[in-house]
Order: C-alpha cells, then structure tokens, then sequence
C-alpha cells in the first residue's frame, strides 16, 4: 500500500499543552440528586464528567461538590444503582448558577428477569472482542463484574444485545485505570460482523501517574485522540499528521452512479482547510468528501496486533492509516478536540481496532 506525502505545510509555534490548558473553563459548583419519586435524598450515587477522572459521590443528604475543575466541555453524568441515569450537558451560563437539584427515576431491574442465553461463552467472547477491543491494552484489561452483564441474543439473524444494571467494571492494568462504564446499548450484527455501541465513562487511576505514563504515552501517539487534538491546535504536521482529501467521482461507464472513493484524487489538506472556526470560538469539520489521515510512525499496538490480524487494515510499512468520512456534516468539536456527534462519522482502518481498552480520559496529558 503506498504512503502519500504532503508537499507543503505551515509551520506555527503553538504547544498543544499551552492550548488545552487555555481551552478548559475552570468552575466550582455543588449539587443535590434526590428520588423524584418521594424527593428523598440519595447516597452514593455516582457523579461524573464523562470520559474524565473528574468524579465525586453524594453524600448522607444527597449532595455533592466539584471546586476548582476544567469541566472540558463534555457531559455531567449521574448514575445509581435501580434508578434511571441522568447525562447533563451544563453551558457556560448553567454552570454560573452554582446549585443544582437532580431529581433520579426508578427504573426495573434487569437481574429479576430471567437470562439463560444459548451460549453465553459465545456471547462473552463476541462482546469482549467488540467492547475491550484485541490489542495489548485490552489483553491486559478484565471485566470484574461479568455476572451483571445480560445477552440477549438472536441465533436465527446472528444478532446480540447486550445490557447491564450498573457499571461495567473494567481494569486496565497497562494504563493504570478502573474504567466505570455505564452501557447505554451495545449492538452486534453477525452478518458483517459489526457491532455498535454507547455509553458513559467514568475513569479512576489505579496508582501514581508515572507508573504508567510511558504506557499512556505509546496508546495516545498515533491515535483518534490525539489526531483531533493536533487538529484543534493547528499541530498536525509538526504531531506526525499527514491528511488527504479524497474527492468523490462516478466510475466510468456506470449507469448507477454508483460514489467512489479513488487514492488517485487524494490530495493535501491542512488543518486549516479542514477545521472551521466561527466568530465564538467554536470548531467543527466541513468538508465533502473522504478525509485520509496518515500517522507517519508506528503505534506501540501495532507490533502485536499484526501477530494476531492476518491482513492489518490501515497497515504501512512504516505508520498507519484511517479513512473518515462525515455525514451531515458540518460535524462539531469541541474545544479539547472531541466531536459532539460521532455518530455521523464512519472509519475504515487502523482505527477500527481501538476499542474501550485503548480509550484515554479527556483530562489525560502526554507527557
């Protein structure tokens, strides 16, 4: 598979470090989650920013405080067992009100119904491969609370749901974290061998941060997160980036019109071509047609999964590389580089073996 060079680039002095640091809005504010059903106050509950380490619990009276945290522009997430899980997105004027009261919902209990799947190993190896993911990370990284993990599944259409009444609990001894993960759906298809899914995730770090910082390191470098962190910061030349537009054509000789997508067409793009920012600051994606992106090194994960996957997608010979393309575009991002709705976002390539087990919080720094 050939590689394609960028002819040209601009060269701008901006740290990505000195940029996130700028980006994240500083706040303090408490709270209140009680039980809408009688307004009684509710312990333990879990409150988090999603994707984050920024997290606390209520307590006796229900109530909770953050004080002096970069809410990192993602969603506030409250979570307790037997109730409904509330996901708030505060703006900038909510977060000024400094008081909030949740009010939880009851919901029924999963556990009380009967689950007696086919063949539940099956079921727990298709959702292990599709949820942790196969790389190194997800081979050092265990499901501590399997037996509240539900399979729903269908063996005439190859299909399976899977569900849970709490977190799925998952350790990441590689990286260094205990990932709380509140599944919203996952969603398999045997006939192409897709899966889906959604939630929220909470992250706990399971010792000092230099234990595992070179770990960290190796699974930011290369990755989806630090792609769009470059892009945001106008680094990805100068962060091992190389992107391509790829224009879309009819093939010749085709009475249906059928897109096609040729490397022939692709040519450089820079961030700036890519990336739209209006009047307030707000970033988002605006392009037609397939975006090419090439990491010009290899990633530490790349080594071990070429053992185990006999034809690598988006493998070179040196680095790798992944294909976007973005429905209903434009597709927004926000200030740390994460876009708001990933659902009109599709990829073909290295990336599609990063699972949950290669995932890092929002707040995490490369070194």
């Amino acid at each position: 598979m050939a590689t394609l060079y960028m002819k040209y680039h601009c060269c701008f002095v901006l740290f990505i470090f000195f940029f996130f640091k700028q980006a994240c809005t500083q706040t303090s504010f408490t709270g209140k989650v009680i039980n809408e059903t009688d307004n009684s106050p509710i312990q333990n509950a879990s409150v988090y920013f999603n994707n984050t380490t920024i997290a606390t619990q209520t307590n006796k009276q229900g109530e909770f405080s953050f004080e002096d945290i970069n809410s990192l522009n993602t969603e506030l997430v409250i979570f307790c067992y037997g109730y409904e899980l509330i996901v708030f997105k505060p703006t900038a004027a909510q977060l000024a009100v400094k008081r909030f009261i949740f009010k939880l919902h009851p919901k029924e209990i999963l556990r009380t119904k009967k689950d007696v799947p086919v063949d539940k190993a099956f079921y727990q190896y298709i959702f292990h491969k599709n949820f942790i993911g196969i790389t190194e990370e997800a081979a050092e990284s265990s499901i501590t609370n399997e037996k509240d993990i539900y399979f729903i599944g269908d063996t005439i259409g190859k299909a399976l749901r899977v569900f849970a009444d709490t977190s799925v609990e998952i350790v990441n001894r590689l990286l260094g974290y205990k990932m709380s993960y509140n599944l919203v759906e996952f969603l398999y298809r045997g006939i192409g061998d897709e899966a889906f899914f959604t939630g929220y995730c909470r992250y706990e770090k399971l010792g000092e941060d230099k234990k595992y910082q070179h770990s960290r390191d190796n699974c930011y470098k290369g990755s989806m997160q630090h792609f769009y962190r470059s892009l945001v910061a106008d680094q990805l030349y100068q962060q091992g980036f190389n992107t391509f537009l790829i224009s879309a054509t009819i093939a010749p000789g085709d009475s249906t019109n059928t897109i096609i997508y040729s490397r022939e067409n692709a040519r450089p793009i820079t961030a700036q071509q890519i990336l739209m920012i209006d009047s307030t600051n707000n970033f988002s994606i605006d392009i037609n047609g397939r975006l090419l992106v090439q990491y010009n090194k290899n990633p530490a994960t790349k080594s071990y999964l070429s053992q185990i996957v006999p034809y690598l997608s988006g493998n070179l010979d040196k680095g790798i590389e992944v294909y976007i393309d973005f429905r209903n575009s434009p597709i927004e991002l926000t200030s740390i580089g994460v876009p708001v709705d990933d659902a009109n976002m599709s990829l073909d390539g290295y990336w599609n073996y990063d699972r949950v087990a290669n995932t890092l919080p929002y707040d995490y720094e490369p070194e």
